[in-house]
């Protein structure tokens, strides 16, 4: 297996330039200081901008009608604000995504990198991968992992951590390379996700409203497209990861601070048969999931009796991992002598709940900055009077998409849910669009490349904290110390490389006039 990369003795300008972002990022205050600090800039901007009122027509996803919605920008410093966060502070920490998705699935990943499971597995079936394919695989099931949103996400990214430490390559490399890829996942899937059932109900939404024909407004609006980005994408990172990160971010400096350590290359007998034990408990645990899942009213299904694209079964995939390395990994540790004594078990699981404390520190600040910022309304502000500002604008053909998706860029500074920021578009650009001959379908797809391109990057996400944590619990160079530059500046040439590469596929797209999803055309009519 390849575990070195020579280092490059002259340092062209992308190196320097995506340093350069690291270094700035770095300089900036540890995230508890920097939420904190955001805090105050909200408060003072609200202030600031109290008052400021626009109106816009706001879609509804569940294909209702459209609605006019006044929006003003709120002064903080109140009353109701204030009592409001004192009396719910415990409620906007305990409920911040990212902690409760990434504690529960740590839990088990972290039992099943004690026993050693991750690390047998790497010996038995892809140790002696080359680094091309092992990169081309993550990236591929992270891209797809975005069919159950952010969970899916943050799920691929804490795994691919373990399995590159267990490989011998940088950790800090698996986790960027997921985290980027799962996020151009919302521009790039082979699978139908909740993403498209949300905006299918926003378009609908306002075509209705105007009067246009939503025949080809359904969930595989855009499926061609996206199908086809995914497996682009997959080369392009597997292509990057190769050429930038990897050289740029250098080999792990000391795995036995991550890993537990293990010089043999090869399996022992015993490690043969936990492993063999392992595969049938997760075949078995499979096939019970299948077996629940069969039948028409299964409590797993829609109402509807579907899977896809939204069902409580993808709704439940962050808990369904869980259950699968918790029952793989104490199978696999009983089998290896690793659990000796079931009362062995609590222990080993808190040794993944442990690398969370980091990340819980931040996650307070960060929660209460992200609840003040988005209760002032600057965010949908904003994104109100851009899209206005776009609309005037007058420019048309393919420049008119590059300036869509670069807008949508914009907005990822201020505003990252992708569906809310398509609620105040929608309304602008979907009959600004048709006017001049573009379906809905053409108007949401350029959307979306410019909304996933930047996510990684997004410096409001509520997962860069958690990010951050992985890093440091992944952090083979104590001389190191990660932080918010180490994300931008390794997720940086991914989000290029998805912006450039979806922009060319469009023009392809658009050269040759392909239909976006089944029957439904780019133009109108």
């Amino acid at each position: 297996m390849e575990k070195t990369v020579e280092k490059k003795e002259s340092k062209g300008f992308f190196w320097k330039f995506i340093h350069g972002i690291e270094v700035v990022g770095n300089k900036l205050p540890h995230p508890f200081y920097l939420f904190s600090i955001l805090i105050v800039v909200s408060l003072v901007l609200s202030v600031i901008f109290s008052g400021a009122t626009t109106s816009y027509e706001k879609a509804s996803s569940s294909g209702g009608e459209p609605e006019i919605v006044e929006v003003t920008i709120k002064n903080l410093i109140n009353k109701e604000t204030i009592t409001n966060v004192t009396q719910n502070m415990y409620s906007i920490y305990y409920n911040f995504s990212p902690m409760m998705m990434m504690g529960l699935l740590l839990l088990s990943i972290g039992l099943a990198e004690s026993v050693g499971l991750f690390g047998a597995f790497i010996k038995r079936f892809i140790g002696g991968a080359k680094p091309a394919m092992v990169f081309a695989v993550v990236a591929f099931i992270a891209i797809n992992a975005n069919t159950a949103s952010n969970a899916g996400i943050l799920g691929a990214t804490a795994v691919s951590a373990s399995v590159f430490a267990a490989l011998g390559y940088n950790p800090w490399l698996g986790i960027l390379l997921a985290y980027a890829a799962g996020n151009a996942g919302m521009s790039a899937n082979v699978f139908v996700g909740n993403l498209d059932v949300l905006l299918s109900g926003i378009n609908v939404s306002v075509c209705e409203a105007l009067g246009l024909d939503t025949s080809t407004v359904h969930v595989l609006q855009h499926w061609y497209f996206l199908l086809v980005c995914a497996i682009v994408l997959t080369f392009v990172y597997t292509f990057v990861t190769i050429k930038f990160v990897r050289p740029y971010l250098g080999e792990a400096k000391d795995l036995s601070l991550v890993r537990a350590a293990d010089d043999n290359s090869e399996l022992t007998p015993v490690e043969r048969k936990g492993l063999r034990n392992a595969g049938i408990a997760a075949l078995i645990y499979l096939v019970v999931l299948v077996l629940i899942t069969l039948p028409k009213n299964s409590f797993f299904r829609a109402d509807d009796g579907s899977i896809v694209p939204n069902s409580p079964l993808i709704k439940s995939v962050l808990t369904l991992l869980f259950l699968f390395f918790l029952v793989t990994g104490a199978t696999y540790g009983r089998t290896v002598g690793k659990i000796e004594k079931w009362n062995q078990l609590p222990a080993l699981l808190a040794t993944g709940i442990n690398s969370m404390t980091t990340f819980m520190v931040i996650a307070l600040p960060a929660s209460l900055f992200i609840h003040l910022f988005n209760a002032s309304n600057i965010p949908t502000y904003l994104g109100s009077v851009g899209g206005s500002w776009l609309k005037s604008t007058g420019i048309q053909g393919f420049g008119l998409f590059l300036l869509v998706a670069l807008f949508s860029t914009f907005l990822n500074l201020f505003m990252t849910s992708g569906s809310s920021k398509w609620m105040i578009l929608a309304p602008i650009l979907i009959p600004m669009l048709y006017t001049l001959g573009y379906s809905p379908a053409l108007a949401t797809i350029i959307y979306r490349i410019g909304d996933s391109a930047t996510n990684a990057v997004a410096p409001i996400s509520s997962d860069v904290a958690l990010i951050v944590g992985l890093l440091a619990k992944y952090n083979t160079d104590k001389s190191k110390e990660p932080g918010m530059g180490t994300v931008f500046a390794g997720c940086m040439p991914y989000a290029i490389a998805t912006f450039a590469a979806e922009l060319i596929i469009l023009a392809i797209w658009w050269a040759l006039k392909l239909p976006l999803g089944p029957g439904v055309s780019m133009l109108v009519g």
